[in-house]
């Protein structure tokens, strides 16, 4: 018999019910103080003093009135957008993106820096290191939370190391969280990017439903996956869920970097499209894609109907859909959603993913669920940012603390 799981005391439980409350105000956005108590269960006495507390800590205000079907108006609450600020870290294998987010996860201004393809790990985390800087200069009023870094995979999370990125070197390794933390003096949070893409589309889009079944996959420079299963997202005993891009798909295909043979990112990554127009532009003397074509240039080229470019980018929708048939088999999500680059592909490439994964799921399974594009802005970041806050909001008294400090 175990005796390490312990029972809750009276501050547990009090912080319990503060998260609770801060939570509800999060995923309604605007609330009365009644709603939370019928949301929550809690008697509303104790929702008016644990948002007085949250009030009196700057985390929450009042904005404005409300007329409930019955007439009676009441106090709406909200999150105090006002007061904190998040920055947001997307690094890629090409360029990193750096904005300034609210504490709904909400962009307020990005932008988007190349990486240089020789770039050392030590310069790229001064460049990083330089725009936290400029970003937290444009702060002055507000309280900044913390650094919300979105990282490619296979993640390890619990080491906060890269295992492999392929078509990169030397980024291995290295806990970037760790050195940019250190660096700047402020609480650095990373996730793989595809997760924190997933919880982005459960938030926004799925309204965070707590009985959801969502699968989120990102066909970019490289292939990743989110799951979000029944409201919670799966990581895995070593953060390595969803990691699809090295799932072989041919077993006699050409051996990935990571030592597999097949590998799906081989297929249907952006990196994988524009090395296959590289090697066939010579056969399709009518297109007008060129061999160093930019993946904006080639999906311009598809919408139009180029030759070469419908070849390579209907094949690599092929792949695409053999890989969400493995997974949807493995997962049974309910909705998948398409995002990142290969998002922009239009009609014509969804159509082709639909149908190859429908050659390759069982009836039944495919018609009780609907693959789709993602229509958020950025969920990557926005969905970092989430995981940052979740934080924060599961230990209210953290914000009394940055209250107190801020005096």
């Amino acid at each position: 018999m175990s005796y390490e799981q312990k029972g809750k005391n009276k501050t547990d439980l009090q912080q319990m019910n503060r998260s609770l409350v801060l939570r509800t105000i999060q995923g309604q956005q605007r609330i009365s103080r009644v709603e939370i108590s019928k949301l929550t269960g809690l008697n509303q006495a104790t929702v008016t003093n644990i948002v007085g507390d949250l009030i009196n800590w700057g985390i929450v205000e009042e904005v404005g009135l409300s007329t409930g079907k019955n007439g009676r108006r009441a106090i709406m609450l909200s999150l105090a957008v006002e007061n904190y600020a998040i920055i947001g870290i997307w690094l890629t294998r090409r360029h990193f993106i750096v904005g300034l987010f609210d504490i709904y996860g909400e962009c307020r201004q990005q932008e988007c820096f190349s990486i240089g393809l020789n770039s050392p790990i030590n310069e790229l985390l001064d460049q990083m290191v330089f725009q936290i800087r400029k970003k937290a200069r444009l702060c002055r009023n507000q309280f900044i939370l913390g650094v919300a870094l979105a990282l490619p995979g296979p993640y390890i999370k619990e080491e906060g190391q890269i295992a492999l990125l392929t078509a990169r070197q030397g980024w291995q390794n290295v806990n970037i969280a760790q050195k940019l933390s250190e660096k700047t003096g402020f609480r650095v949070m990373a996730e793989h990017d595809v997760k924190a893409a997933a919880v982005a589309e459960w938030f926004y889009t799925l309204n965070y439903d707590d009985d959801a079944s969502l699968l989120c996959i990102m066909p970019g420079q490289g292939v990743g996956a989110g799951v979000i299963d029944n409201g919670r997202l799966l990581t895995g005993s070593m953060g390595l869920a969803g990691e699809i891009g090295h799932m072989s798909i041919r077993y006699d295909g050409p051996r990935c970097e990571c030592g597999n043979y097949g590998c799906l990112e081989g297929y249907c990554s952006t990196l994988a499209i524009q090395r296959r127009v590289k090697e066939l532009a010579g056969e399709f003397p009518q297109t007008v894609c060129t061999e160093d074509c930019s993946i904006t240039d080639l999906l311009k080229a598809y919408a139009k109907g180029d030759v070469l470019a419908r070849h390579v980018i209907d094949d690599a929708a092929r792949y695409l859909g053999y890989g969400i048939a493995n997974i949807a088999n493995l997962y049974n999500p309910g909705k998948i959603i398409i995002g990142d680059e290969l998002s922009k592909a239009g009609d014509r490439f969804l159509e082709i993913v639909k149908e190859s994964a429908r050659e390759r799921i069982q009836p039944k399974v495919y018609d009780h669920m609907s693959i789709v594009y993602s229509t958020l802005p950025n969920s990557v970041l926005s969905g970092a940012c989430l995981i940052l806050i979740e934080e924060m909001v599961k230990i209210p008294d953290s914000f009394r603390r940055m209250a107190v400090a801020d005096k």
